[in-house]
This record gives structure tokens, C-alpha cells and sequence, in this order.
């Protein structure tokens, strides 16, 4: 009798910790399985924040305009893993980086005082959107 007591609380205890292991890995599994814009998302938002500390006076225009390329590149990354879901969002993106790219030509074209505030602002509004987009895919993650 006691040996069957012994073997019934054993399974039992063997049981709940096989439970308790299959829980925890699907909640790990839980956390690292996130749709692939999550990432893209984040590799866009580095991108507009380094997009903040190139310093166009120290390293000129064409600073500016590498970092858009890879912005562009990031951008056409989250596009491509984010399916419709966030179609309003990325083609406000899209033409907030089409007024940067055309504001960054103009100034390069003719550098004034105009010309650079134009691009500052453009920059301020890309950042406001890619803002927007990625708050809204995290919140998906």
C-alpha cells in the first residue's frame, strides 16, 4: 500500500511538472514568435532616429540622402512583411519620404536657408508618421 502511494504521488508530481514545462515553452515560444513586421518596424524606427543625428551642416547633403536610402530600404521591408494590415499608414510613410527625398534634392540643388528648413520640416512630419506606423505594429507584436 505505501509503495502505491508512493507511485500514485510520484506520477502526480511527475504530471504537473511535465505541465508546468509545456507551459512555460509555449509562452516562451509565445514571446519569440512575432510576425516578421515587428521587426522590420523596428529596424525602420533605428533608422529615423539615426535619421535625427546626421549632421547635414558637418557632413553635407549627402549624408542626408544615404540615410534615406536606407529608410527607404527599411520602409520597403516593413511594406513587404506587413501586407494590407497597415496600407493607410505605410502610404502616408511613403509620402512623407517622397517630400524628405524631394525637399533634400531641392536644398542640394540650391542650399539656402529655405531650402534646409524645408528639409527639416519634411524630416519632422517622416518622423511623425513612421511614428505613427510603428506604434501600430507594436501593438500587434
Amino acid at each position: 500500500m505505501v509503495g502505491t502511494t508512493h507511485r500514485v504521488r510520484m506520477t502526480t508530481f511527475l504530471a504537473h511538472t511535465a505541465a508546468t514545462l509545456m507551459l512555460g515553452a509555449s509562452l516562451v515560444a509565445c514571446g519569440s514568435d512575432q510576425p516578421a513586421v515587428c521587426d522590420s518596424a523596428d529596424n525602420l524606427k533605428t533608422s529615423i532616429e539615426d535619421l535625427k543625428d546626421v549632421d547635414v551642416t558637418a557632413n553635407g547633403l549627402n549624408a542626408l540622402q544615404s540615410q534615406l536610402t536606407t529608410i527607404k530600404g527599411d520602409l520597403a521591408d516593413v511594406k513587404k512583411d506587413a501586407t494590407t494590415e497597415f496600407s493607410a499608414q505605410i502610404s502616408a510613410v511613403e509620402t512623407s519620404y517622397s517630400a524628405v527625398k524631394a525637399s533634400a534634392d531641392t536644398a542640394k540643388a540650391d542650399v539656402s536657408a529655405a531650402s534646409l528648413a524645408a528639409v527639416a520640416s519634411a524630416v519632422s512630419a517622416l518622423g511623425a508618421e513612421v511614428k505613427t506606423l510603428v506604434s501600430d505594429v507594436e501593438s500587434t507584436c
